[in-house]
């Protein structure tokens, strides 16, 4: 439910008053307890964890290059998924995607910005690879091509039009040219989520890549959660479910329990899409090493780890701020498992890309050098939308109209902002990359960062400016100290 004017003055006099006065104390907790005393409920929350120290203020980028020249356009920032199983593969232009934002979570007029955006920028050279969450596709997304209409029947395709219609209706944007909303040229992941949210199979054999999403970070261990007060009539609709009734997705595929379970749902994948498509595989940081050697071994084209930090429609906050590995923190058990795994294997093109608190050039740089191969960003194209960071995007209020609200959203000025965001965002990437020597931003390496802080180096396992490696620092220590200790109390 909305919190109501009441609480949410509350919760800004309270701030205002604990930033006029210095104090401490997370009044944003006090005022959550207090409210499971009123309601009895368990609260949720949204946007982000509110994580003390996602150590990426602690990494520095070091060792430009001095150069004759500042134009870096010629930095290759492509991202490619899929070959290592699949036939086909999706090649974009940019190393990071539009992490999966379902219909619903977000609402129409934010989700037709995004899609309008990426289209021009596709048009100016630029694809960028859009993820659709687990709420289903709409209708333009699935039928963007003429290819995916050609085996349509008239019923079939009038009825898709008067959906597209009711949803438009819904949202005042009858005025939208349908010929031109009926036009996709970026890529599209879909994902294969615990809840199904789809009623047609062009869900999955339109789309260019599938990921079979088993968690994510914002809450490990839970499935997905559309508050009713979100589930409309037409997302319901879209969704093939009750309206005005929580979306609960189960916190596990009922038909993935194990291992051999996620083959199995691979490979049955695999012979529906006649192996065409890259399949991913979707996991919150947790249980990392486990999983991603699973995963390695599961005929997967690629793997999405998302961090601790990630942001999310709605989440039980006590499982948002506690549970789960921050984005840093996972990489270097993920490249531990990668390394390991590639010791008795050939090389064969599996992808690892890593969401969670990731929303700049700085911070995607940082990511790739320490192993990733591409980022999801979500906040990102948020504030690039207008978000205004309140975190209540599980209720329906929202100043910016991107997850409630609606008609507050002004569409032509978000799709010119996620236009500027990641042409700029592009520029910034070759400008590093460049700075630093690399043709390509893939050549990024561990050696290009320092830390300037002792916990940053040990979990990430980068070094100080001065060469020096905490760990080893300590393992020294160790081994100095080892001859001289007596265990059988002599």
């Amino acid at each position: 439910m909305p919190l109501s004017k009441d609480i949410l003055n509350l919760r800004w006099n309270m701030e205002k008053i604990a930033r006029k006065d210095g104090h401490k104390t997370n009044l944003k907790n006090l005022l959550l307890d207090a409210e499971k005393a009123t309601n009895g409920l368990v609260p949720y929350a949204s946007l982000g964890a509110h994580v003390p120290n996602d150590y990426f203020s602690n990494i520095k980028i070091k060792d430009a290059k001095l150069n004759t020249s500042q134009n870096y356009s010629d930095v290759d920032t492509s991202l490619t998924i899929g070959g290592r199983y699949s036939k086909n593969i999706i090649k974009t232009d940019v190393p990071f995607s539009v992490a999966g934002m379902s219909y619903g979570s977000v609402k129409l007029p934010a989700k037709i910005a995004l899609h309008f955006a990426l289209n021009k920028l596709a048009e100016n050279g630029i694809k960028v690879l859009m993820n659709t969450g687990e709420g289903g596709a709409l209708p333009w997304e699935i039928y963007g091509s003429e290819k995916s209409r050609e085996n349509l029947s008239k019923n079939h395709w009038n009825s898709i039009l008067e959906y597209t219609n009711k949803l438009l209706k819904d949202s005042h944007l009858e005025d939208i040219c349908i010929d031109e909303l009926f036009q996709r040229k970026y890529p599209l992941v879909v994902q294969y989520a615990s809840g199904r949210f789809w009623k047609d199979p062009s869900y999955l054999l339109n789309a260019d890549g599938i990921e079979i999403k088993i968690g994510q970070g914002a809450k490990i261990g839970h499935g997905g959660l559309l508050p009713g007060s979100k589930v409309t009539e037409l997302v319901a609709e879209n969704r093939g479910i009750l309206p005005n009734k929580p979306a609960h997705s189960p916190s596990r595929h009922l038909d993935i329990l194990g291992p051999e379970d996620l083959v199995a749902k691979i490979l049955e994948i695999r012979e529906l899409t006649e192996w065409k498509i890259p399949i991913i595989v979707k996991i919150g940081a947790s249980r990392i090493y486990d999983d991603m050697e699973i995963i390695l071994k599961s005929y997967a084209d690629c793997a999405t780890v998302d961090g601790v930090s990630g942001g999310t429609g709605a989440a039980p906050f006590e499982v948002r701020e506690d549970i789960g590995i921050n984005t840093i923190a996972s990489l270097f058990p993920l490249r531990n498992t990668i390394a390991d795994y590639y010791k008795t294997h050939d090389e064969d093109g599996f992808k690892l890309l890593v969401n969670g608190g990731i929303w700049d050039s700085e911070r995607i740089v940082k990511v790739m050098a320490l192993g990733a191969d591409g980022v999801g960003i979500g906040t990102g194209f948020l504030l690039a939308m207008g978000c205004t960071l309140i975190q209540e995007c599980h209720t329906d209020i929202c100043p910016a109209g991107i997850t409630g609200s609606h008609e507050k959203l002004d569409i032509e000025n978000s799709v010119e902002g996620i236009f500027n965001y990641i042409k700029t965002t592009k520029t910034e990437l070759e400008n590093i990359a460049g700075s630093l020597g690399r043709k390509n931003i893939k050549d990024l390496e561990m050696s290009d960062l320092v830390v300037n802080d002792m916990l940053t180096s040990i979990v990430s396992r980068l070094s100080f400016s001065n060469g020096d490696d905490y760990v080893m620092k300590i393992k020294q220590k160790i081994e100095n100290v080892m001859p001289f200790l007596n265990f059988q109390g002599e």
